[in-house]
């Protein structure tokens, strides 16, 4: 069954004519009473404003990561052991003493 939607958005005037299959009324429906019975343009704009939101933060989160990369500030350490994470004091102490021997202290 083929299910029809009319909405109106009066700030820009776009009229949507969109055509549903079950699931997706299903879905339309759902969501109208999770957010409080709002009429089907307000679920619709909800809705589009939530996944423009979560793409915009996903291409942000990427550029970022890119731009660290970039930096050297991700991936910096050459050859490190995969417990770094866990025991980085020891190797970052271990790494000092070698640069700066003059300041090894007494173990």
């Amino acid at each position: 069954m083929t299910n029809y939607f009319y909405g109106y958005d009066s700030m820009s005037g776009l009229r949507i004519n969109a055509r549903l299959d079950d699931e997706s009324t299903g879905d339309l429906q759902f969501l109208r009473k999770i957010l409080g019975d709002k009429s089907i343009t307000e679920v619709l704009k909800y809705s589009l404003q939530q996944v423009a939101q979560d793409f915009r933060d996903k291409a942000r989160a990427k550029r970022q990561k890119q731009l660290w990369m970039e930096s050297g500030l991700i991936g910096c350490i050459q050859d490190a052991p995969e417990n770094l994470s866990v025991n980085y004091k020891k190797y970052v102490a271990g790494y000092l003493d070698g640069k700066y021997p003059q300041h090894v202290s007494e173990k």
